[in-house]
């Protein structure tokens, strides 16, 4: 999937993607990944590319905004063992309250 978007903006600073990578030390082909969205953007990359083209965070977030799922492969985080007092704690106080 290509970003056309960003590809114009590229373009319209008066770059392409292989002179911005020169300007920013990306590795051209690390940087079409990027653009395309085949890897996730680094902070470092992504504070790079907004200086060498003018644009504020924000302006950068437009083009790639975050991803609001959950990758399948990622697994939930386990409780730590104080979250499971709690949980129990809450648990066994509503508990009595439904006794009285």
């Amino acid at each position: 999937m290509s970003n056309i978007a960003f590809t114009a903006l590229i373009k319209s600073k008066g770059y392409n993607q292989k002179r911005l990578a020169e300007e920013t030390g990306i590795p051209p082909g690390v940087l079409s990944l990027r653009i395309n969205g085949v890897n996730d953007w680094r902070w470092p990359e992504v504070s790079l590319i907004c200086a060498a083209l003018g644009i504020t965070y924000d302006e950068f977030a437009t083009y790639f905004p975050t991803s609001s799922t959950i990758k399948k492969s990622s697994k939930p985080k386990e409780p730590t063992k104080r979250e499971l007092a709690v949980d129990a704690i809450k648990a066994f106080l509503e508990y009595l309250e439904q006794e009285v």
